[in-house]
Parts: C-alpha cells; structure tokens; sequence
C-alpha cells in the first residue's frame, strides 16, 4: 500500500513537472511571437549572438522583426523574450522589478563577481532594507562632500601617470584601462571606505586588479559561452567547480580574504556605541549596521566586497571608452579641453552639475554607446500583461499591444542595441558624436526612461544607487587627465566582448587581454 503510494505521489509529481513544461513552452503567449530565421539545433540563436559583436545579432533581428520577439535558447531551453519597446521596459523596470528577478544564468554570477549584496538580492522587502542602510551614503549632498577626497584621489594616481610618460623612452601605446582602474579604485577606498590604496600600488589593491584582469580574461573566451549557455539549461551547474565560473569571483574573493577583514579589524573598535544615523561614509554605516546585529558578518563582507567591485568597475570602462574616442577625434578632444579651460580654478561639484554643458554631452554619448551591461536578463516570478508602445502581429494574424507572461519567462533586455538603434539616433548611431546630446533629441517615447535617456544606469526601484558618485568622479578624474595630456591615436583596431561587463579587445593581440591603447603626450 505504501508503496503504491509512493508511486502515485512520483507519477503525480511527474505529470505536474511535464504540464509546467509544457505550459511554459507551448501555452505560453510568447510562442506566437515572430522569431528570427536560422535557429540552430543545439544553440537556437544564441550561438549568432555571442559571435558578432555584441548589440549586432540584435540590432539586426529589431529591424526585421519589431520592437518584440523571441529568440531560441540553447539546449533546448524555453524561448527568450527580446524587449526593445520602450513602454515594455519602463513597465518591467519601473513597475514591476520586484516581479522580474535576475535569471538563474546571471544571479549566480552577480554572486560571484560582486557578493551577495544590493545587487543580487531580490524581493521588496529585502531590497529596500539594503538600499535604506546604504543610501545615506551616497546622497548628492554626501557626493558633494567627497568633493576634496576624489581630487587628491585622483590626482596621487595622475602624477604617477605623469611621471610614467615623462620617462618614457619607448614608442609603445599605453593601456589607459589600467590607469583608470587604479584611479576609480583609489577614489571608492578613499570615500565610501576610508582606506588608501596608495594610488593603486598597494599590495592589496594590486591583487584586486590583478584578480578582476584574471577574471575578465577567462569569462572572454568561448569556453564561458558554453558554459554560460549550459547553465541556462542546468543550472546545478552554478554549484559546480568549473574554472571559467570560478573566475568570475576572483576580484571577490581577494577582497573578503584581504582588504574587507582590515577594514573591519580597524575600524569595528572605533565606531562601537555609534548610531548608524550619524555616520556618512559607507563603510562605518555598515560596521555599526552589524554591531547593532542589524546584518550578520557574511552581508558585511558581501557588501563590502560589491560595493568595492562595482563602485569602481563601470567607471574604469567609461573613462577608458571616453579616451580611446577622444584619441580619434581631436576636434571633439580639443572642444571639451576649450569648455574646461574656461574655469580658472578647478570646477566645483555645482560646476560639474550645470556648466560643462559638452562634458555631458561626452559622458552620455560614452554610456550610449558603451554601456557597463550590453543586456538586462530577468525572468517572470509572477504571471503578468506588459504593455507595449510598438504593436506586435503574432503568428495567428492577431496584432496586440500587450503581451500576457507565464511565470518562468526570461526576458532580455538588449540595452546596447536598443542605445545605437539607427531608426532613433539615426545613419551616425555608431559614431562617438557629443554635440547630438545638445541639440533635439529623438522623441522621449523612443528612448529609454533611465538616466539620460540611457539604460547605462539600469532605471526604476532598482537604478544603479552609487550613479551620482559615478558621475563626479568620472569628470573629476577626465578634467585632471584632459589638462595633462593629449590623448594620440594609437591606430588600434578593438573588438567587444562581454565579459560580465562590456569588455575592449584588441584585434589580434589577445595576450593585452581587456585593453584601450592610447598614446599620451604631455601639455
């Protein structure tokens, strides 16, 4: 009798797995979407994707198929919804974030890159809890008073880069990623953590950039992609000790086995019988947080170490985009150093919001063309109706502007293909073009909703919360780089690739591994 039970429970249990699949791939609304031609049999569209440049694949799909459609999964998994609408996006990331959690491919690997922090947590309630106790830190009125701290900063990393060129005796480019590596890195341990990286040449800092330049250059090679694309299918695989996922975390680990147990030896003694109210900067919020038992020591840990990473990470990239662009185009180089010099002393934090009208222009049009995460993945936690400007025809004939979701639906987001869509920004949108961000621009229903019209922030509850401190220290560290040097075209050609991140390569030389080559030249 038990045993048949047993079996009745097992044949139950069966059927409810194969009816969920079943629903999910072929009840669900998103078959009926059109798709693009030549899916292959293992990877489905996947593989096209990962082989050009990224944006590409998708750009090409949105121009033939619309704002919305699917495309095939690797391995047989369920079909992916492709979002370009606008109004879809706003509703998903403005709305609805809490009912769209990272998928099963990239929440395992905001793990492991970042830390089980603000960016890897889900649900509401959690959420905000996190973002409450951080926030304060990282207000515009705190930004503002880190004002001396980003300068010096700065500046320690710039005269290190200026006695480099001074003696150097070689024709060779220089790799600007690592320049600016070390100065967003110095910026964020000075302000949010109260620690000198000296410049960037501390052991401890060494080791974090030389563990995220490590990582970077594994999770590049096509191995990553098949894994990644295997995860999408079998997710145990997350639990697995395979090398290219266990890269993506040695930037974290070096910070949790170095750097975030310092911090806390030296500064949990200071802050004992503090009131986390009182305190501004980042780090001693958190110590205080856990000496209350607000957060256990593994979400110190984990905070510190996401905090650290990804304050300094999108930002590097940005600088560096920003330089190499410049470097091929002197007329723009030399009108953003003319808008500069218009100060007689160094631009103050009000300056930097409202009178350098061309140096937001070069940092939009930077994030429009290279945003930190080339694609937003989300998946359906709860059944839901997304509205859609573009109306879609579906294969029975019908054209909608709304499209009903199952549980389970992964959606992407294709934020680089829709921030270079030639049909918005026109013929020049893969053109480095500052002054378009000064004139009229597209219709505000063809853009996304986030900062600058960018998704480069992601948009909604769930924005990126240090972008305020992002901003300042970009412009902060461009204007002192600016007035040293000129920045040369070193004729490189570079190729994209995600790497976690949107990553620069150069053509045929992938020993660099992430590079920007540039020549600079003293003023």
């Amino acid at each position: 009798m038990a045993n048949e039970a047993l079996t009745l429970a097992l044949a139950a249990a069966l059927a409810w797995v194969v009816y969920t699949l079943w629903q999910r791939r072929y009840a669900s609304p998103v078959r009926l979407l059109p798709t693009p031609p030549g899916a292959e049999l293992v990877w489905g569209h996947e593989k096209t994707v990962y082989m050009n440049q990224p944006g590409v694949a998708f750009r090409k799909w949105t121009s033939e198929l619309g704002l919305t459609y699917r495309i095939k999964a690797a391995f047989g998994a369920n079909d992916v919804l492709v979002l370009s609408d606008t109004e879809g996006i706003a509703h998903i990331l403005q709305k609805k974030i809490y009912d769209y959690h990272h998928s099963r491919v990239v929440r395992p690997r905001v793990a492991r890159l970042l830390g089980k922090g603000l960016g890897w947590v889900e649900g509401a309630d959690e959420h905000k809890r996190m973002r409450h106790l951080v926030a304060p830190s990282l207000s515009p009125e705190n930004v503002k008073g880190m004002s001396s701290d980003i300068r010096h900063s700065a500046l320690e990393v710039i005269d290190d880069l200026t006695g480099l060129v001074q003696g150097k005796t070689d024709k060779e480019p220089i790799n600007i990623l690592e320049w600016t590596a070390k100065a967003t890195l110095n910026v964020v341990g000075r302000v949010a953590f109260l620690h000198d990286f000296q410049g960037g040449n501390s052991p401890e800092a060494e080791k974090i950039l030389t563990a995220r330049r490590a990582g970077v250059s594994k999770a590049a090679a096509y191995a990553n992609f098949i894994v990644l694309m295997l995860l999408r299918r079998f997710p145990i695989l997350n639990d697995l000790p395979i090398p290219q996922l266990q890269s993506q975390g040695f930037a974290k680990m070096a910070i949790h086995s170095g750097i975030a147990q310092e911090l806390v030896k030296r500064n949990q003694d200071v802050l004992k019988g503090a009131d986390v109210k009182s305190q501004k900067d980042l780090l001693s919020r958190l110590l205080v947080a856990h000496g209350q038992g607000k957060i256990s020591e593994e979400e110190l840990y984990e905070q510190i170490s996401t905090f650290i990473v990804s304050g300094h990470e999108t930002t590097t990239q940005t600088l560096g985009f920003t330089i190499f662009e410049l470097s091929r185009q002197p007329k723009v180089q030399e009108r953003l150093r003319e808008e500069l010099k218009q100060f007689p002393s160094e631009p103050t934090y009000d300056d930097y919001q409202t009178r350098l009208p061309y140096l937001d222009g070069v940092l939009k049009e930077t994030l429009r063309m290279y945003p930190g995460l080339a694609y937003m993945e989300r998946v359906a936690m709860a059944p839901d109706v997304i509205p859609l400007r573009e109306p879609v025809k579906l294969s029975t004939g019908e054209i909608t502007k709304q499209l009903a979701i199952l549980p389970g639906q992964v959606v992407l987001i294709p934020a680089m293909s829709i921030q270079r869509a030639q049909d918005v920004w026109g013929g020049d949108a893969d053109t480095f073009k500052p002054e378009r961000w000064l004139g009229e621009l597209p219709p505000a229903d063809q853009l996304p909703s986030g900062w600058a019209n960018t998704l480069a922030f992601s948009d909604g509850p769930r924005n990126c919360i240090g972008y305020r401190l992002a901003i300042f220290q970009y412009k902060i560290i461009l204007t002192y780089l600016m007035e040293r040097f000129r920045f040369v075209d070193a004729h490189e050609e570079i190729s994209l690739k995600i790497a976690s991140s949107l990553q620069p390569w150069v053509n045929g030389k992938p020993e660099l591994g992430a590079a920007l080559p540039v020549h600079l030249e003293l003023l």
